[in-house]
């Protein structure tokens, strides 16, 4: 008599089991001790490979975080380049030449999955924005918002690569003028 299990195919080694698939997987485990440790290892390896697919995507997105952190001081550099030369009025067609060069990078960085933080004129908020100076305002409204943008803040997906450096408006009540007083 042979001990080979019940399922193996004594014609055919090489086929696979047949399996009722209508049985769920604990059922089959109380059916056969071999079949019950071929589902653990079923089991097992889906959540290995679930596990190093999880870890292979979290590897690549920090690999694409850490080149976009790496690139933003460049296009930082282009920026103040375009800035200082409208400034000074300098070669028009250099300055267009720099802006394409620009926005192919910002483009670049963005198919990376950067997104740039536009500040000027939103509330201050801290989680978004670094405050590098304070600028008395006249209007209440201004009170806590960003008046000027030094530097553009990037995010990447939904974390904070680097915060917008600005300038935030802080009112500050004109002073009263009082009546001259006639004697």
């Amino acid at each position: 008599m042979s001990h080979a299990p019940s399922f193996w195919n004594h014609d055919d080694p090489t086929a696979e089991a047949e399996v009722d698939p209508a049985k769920t997987p604990d059922e089959l485990v109380a059916a056969e001790p071999d079949r019950a440790s071929m589902v653990h290892a079923l089991r097992d390896l889906e959540a290995a490979k679930a596990r190093v697919e999880r870890d292979a995507r979290r590897v690549a997105d920090e690999m694409r975080e850490t080149l976009v952190h790496k690139l933003l001081p460049v296009l930082d550099n282009l920026d103040r380049t375009i800035r200082a030369a409208a400034d000074t009025g300098d070669a028009p067609a250099l300055i267009e030449g720099v802006l394409l060069v620009r926005s192919q990078l910002e483009g670049v960085l963005r198919g990376y999955g950067a997104e740039r933080i536009t500040a000027k004129g939103q509330a201050f908020d801290p989680k978004q924005h670094e405050a590098i100076s304070m600028l008395p305002v006249n209007d209440p409204r201004l009170n806590g918002r960003v008046i000027e943008q030094v530097e553009a803040g990037w995010m990447f997906g939904e974390r904070l690569l680097r915060p917008a450096k600005v300038v935030v408006g802080r009112y500050q009540q004109p002073p009263q003028q009082r009546a001259p007083r006639w004697y």
